[in-house]
């Protein structure tokens, strides 16, 4: 680890058993709280581009240090929050490994019986979307009525594959759509698109993979699914809590 790490790692600590006496009260001294966050900003910033494994281990290492039990949960919980809404690809990993080492187990305390559940729901839906692991094989419905397994599919060596789960009544994935369209159009990228519709009406499903995603490309073959029933349990297989979601496999 560089000596920059090391140098906002160690202020965090030494401010961690500073501050321990004046954490006896009901909730932390609110001049504490703040400096608190404040250090512990620079430290996820310090280690936003080390590896997911150096970060859980430095995220377990900066809990066990907490000596009081409120210190350590606002710790621990700002540490979650932090990882769980992080916009870098791949943080959700320490979110989970923090949630199942330290709440789920019971060690420390989540704000509510709530957000443990909540907490619990979004481990569950993203565990097996995690970089580095096989991408979970569903099998769904094509516009013809057969069912495909994603991995029949033909996976020539050297093309990508991109799995796209939209609905049509979702703003954002309209513009999602728009932008996925025009970098595969753009780009002579060799792509296999799984454009997975989320929603259950056959008409709107029809209309807007024919108008939106019809990507002129002879790179780009597109097949387009769904799951009304919800049969393969693409949603929680692959996190699929709102749309749009994108992976590339």
């Amino acid at each position: 680890m560089g000596t920059k790490i090391k140098g906002v790692v160690y202020s965090v600590v030494v401010m961690l058993v500073m501050t321990a006496g004046v954490c006896c009260a009901r909730e932390l001294d609110s001049t504490v709280r703040v400096a608190l966050d404040k250090k512990l900003a620079e430290y996820f910033a310090a280690i936003e581009r080390e590896g997911v494994e150096v970060q859980k281990g430095e995220c377990d290492f900066l809990i066990e240090t907490c000596t009081d039990s409120l210190m350590r949960q606002h710790v621990t919980l700002t540490i979650y929050d932090h990882y769980r809404d992080s916009k870098v690809m791949g943080s959700e990993a320490v979110a989970i490994h923090v949630f199942d080492r330290w709440f789920r187990s019971g060690i420390i305390r989540m704000r509510s019986d709530m957000d443990l559940m909540s907490a619990q729901v979004y481990a569950e839906f993203n565990r097996s979307s995690l970089i580095g692991k096989k991408a979970p094989s569903v099998i769904m419905e094509s516009f013809d009525g057969n069912m495909v397994d994603i991995y029949g599919l033909d996976d020539t060596s050297g093309r990508y594959r991109i799995m796209y789960f939209y609905d049509t009544d979702c703003s954002k994935c309209k513009i999602q759509t728009i932008l996925l369209r025009n970098v595969l159009e753009d780009n002579d990228f060799p792509v296999n698109l799984v454009a997975v519709y989320a929603g259950d009406d056959r008409a709107s499903w029809e209309e807007y993979a024919s108008r939106q995603l019809s990507i002129e490309s002879d790179e780009v073959r597109t097949v387009h699914l769904w799951d009304p029933e919800l049969d393969s349990d693409f949603q929680r297989k692959y996190g699929v809590l709102q749309t749009p979601r994108i992976f590339l496999i």
